[in-house]
């Protein structure tokens, strides 16, 4: 049945049995017994009427007794103050009298937080005194609390050395000079004054006779500190210096560039990484102050557009012979058609990585025909069909004869195709052994067992010092089989079978690689106590050892002296 509608006042008057709304039944019953609203309220209020006249009666009384205790010098008795309620403030009392009341509550609500305070203070639980030291018990702490910092510095110090790959537990007399002239270096430098021009003149004169060998080591130790600037740059201003390298530049500004190119006009080889302040200007100043530039390795310069890229190598045209360039989003399809273009028939040595703009590799096949081209990296395309196996079959047609090093890092479009008719067809053509000394193909998850059995088994290796197949996931037993039958067994130094997951224990066990000093396991289920003493009594030449993933190597694992395990879980520093 619908809710029937709310009708005006008025009419509601006349129909009170009538049913309109939720409660209705409620309150038809209280009207049936004769209770409603009103009739409550009048019984409450004259019920708080004869409280309130029984209170005023109380509060007479109470006053003519505490005005003749005060009369009469007696103590008075004290008010029941608290049974006042605010409520009871709005009876009509004499307005003296009301003072009183207000004014007497106030002196008593003080008097008891007072109290409280008071007995919250009296509870704070009393410190322990220290304990009596004697002078042997505070030299024994002094003592223990020395040699725990000593010994957190040695594990603090064996942890940098695993990580940056060092095996010798005492450096070089040479090299702990140099740390230690980078670090005065640094300190000078804090401690001298921004316009000050005799702080490099000074140490120019105290490193008067250190060699050109020993200066690339301390520009590699000033990098790694980041103390390389425009100033310490200075210490490397000599006519003499044919090679440079900097590993950190994001702190040498274009002037310092430019200062660089005026006073080592001997420069033959230069690498500039993190370059990021290397503009326009400088760029062609290195090209017009260095004649004797053949070999220019950059890194990070984004500053560098278009068209002051087309006129270096307009200028470096019959100069340049290697160039490497990465970490840029404004080297584009134009660039490498400029680079190609004049000086393609003159490098030996080429390496593109990480160029957002760069799209056209197809070009390099049509330029590069030096018979001397040995180096060529192509890695991490920003799309990955940008690098297919079309493109590196006709580069390989090119130069592959030649060539000894080929990276392909990150060029995950490549596959089997790119093995069999590409390295299998030209790395070893008219049945010559191949000159390749590094190959890494980090990445290549679509290479199978099948190309690359097919390419070690038709190409020999005598010469393959580098082997990089991390990640390459779809390999297993059969293609590192093949890679021990080859000659390159016998050359290897460096071998990188990280996340290689489809291998076994058995593929092991015809490793002997005489000369191999640097091993990557890292994240392959196979590894464990057994195998690693298996693999470190087999390669007797090996340094490291590098198990990061590998849960089965734990601290119980046996190897021989001389070999330095990283990436254990047990491990503990």
């Amino acid at each position: 049945m619908p809710r029937a509608r709310r009708k005006p006042k008025a009419v509601q008057d006349g129909e009170q049995n009538q049913v309109r709304g939720p409660n209705s039944a409620l309150t038809q019953f209280l009207r049936d017994q004769g209770i409603d609203a009103e009739t409550i309220r009048q019984r409450w209020l004259k019920s708080q009427e004869g409280k309130e006249a029984s209170k005023l009666d109380n509060l007479s009384e109470t006053d003519e007794k505490s005005a003749v205790g005060s009369e009469d010098g007696s103590p008075s008795v004290a008010l029941d103050i608290d049974s006042v309620s605010e409520d009871d403030e709005d009876v009509e009392l004499p307005a003296d009298r009301l003072k009183r009341l207000r004014r007497t509550r106030h002196v008593s609500d003080s008097d008891e937080e007072e109290y409280e305070d008071d007995a919250t203070g009296s509870r704070t639980v009393p410190e322990t005194p220290a304990p009596h030291l004697t002078e042997a018990e505070r030299a024994e702490r002094a003592k223990k609390s020395k040699q725990k910092l000593l010994q957190r510095k040695r594990k603090k110090k064996k942890a940098a050395n695993l990580l940056d790959r060092k095996t010798r537990s005492v450096s070089t007399l040479q090299d702990m000079c140099i740390s230690q002239i980078s670090a005065n270096i640094s300190k000078l430098q804090r401690g001298s004054q921004a316009n000050s021009e005799t702080f490099s003149n000074s140490i120019r004169e105290s490193l008067g006779g250190i060699s050109t060998g020993n200066l690339n080591k301390l520009a590699r130790t000033l990098s790694k500190n980041r103390a390389l600037n425009d100033r310490t740059l200075q210490l490397f201003l000599r006519t003499q210096l044919t090679e440079l390298t900097f590993s950190d530049c994001s702190r040498i500004s274009y002037e310092g560039y430019k200062l660089l190119a005026i006073f080592a006009p001997d420069l033959s080889h230069l690498s500039l990484q993190m370059c990021g302040q290397l503009n326009n200007e400088a760029l062609l100043y290195i090209a017009d102050k260095l004649p004797k530039l053949t070999s220019l390795y950059l890194d990070g310069p984004f500053l560098i557009n278009e068209h002051t890229w087309d006129t270096f190598f307009g200028k470096m045209k019959g100069r340049l012979k290697r160039f490497h360039i990465s970490n840029t989003h404004r080297f584009t399809d134009q660039c490498i058609n400029s680079l190609l273009r004049n000086c393609g028939s003159d490098l030996t040595s080429l390496k593109l990585s990480r160029l957002d703009a760069l799209s056209d590799y197809c070009l390099i096949s049509q330029y590069l025909t030096n018979a001397q081209f040995e180096y060529l990296t192509l890695q991490y395309p920003s799309t990955i069909g940008n690098i297919i196996d079309e493109v590196l079959i006709n580069i390989l047609g090119q130069v592959g004869n030649s060539l000894k090093g080929l990276s392909l890092n990150g060029c995950s479009a490549l596959t089997d195709d790119f093995l069999i008719n590409g390295l299998s067809a030209f790395l070893g053509e008219s049945g010559h052994s191949s000159q390749l000394e590094t190959l890494e193909l980090e990445g290549l998850d679509q290479i199978t067992d099948g190309g690359m059995v097919n390419f070690l088994s038709k190409v020999s290796l005598p010469h393959l010092v580098e082997c990089n197949f991390k990640r390459c996931s779809k390999l297993s037993d059969m293609a590192l089989g093949e890679l021990f039958l080859n000659k390159a067994q016998q050359s290897l130094v460096t071998l990188n079978l990280n996340s290689v997951k489809r291998l076994t224990k058995e593929s092991f066990s015809s490793m002997h690689c005489p000369n191999l000093e640097n091993l990557n396991l890292g994240f392959l289920g196979c590894v464990d106590d057994g195998l690693v003493h298996l693999i470190c009594k087999q390669n007797e030449k090996l340094k490291i050892l590098e198990v990061f993933g590998d849960n089965l190597v734990t601290s119980k694992a046996v190897y021989r002296k001389g070999v330095t395990i990283i990436g254990r879980q047990s491990d503990s520093f």
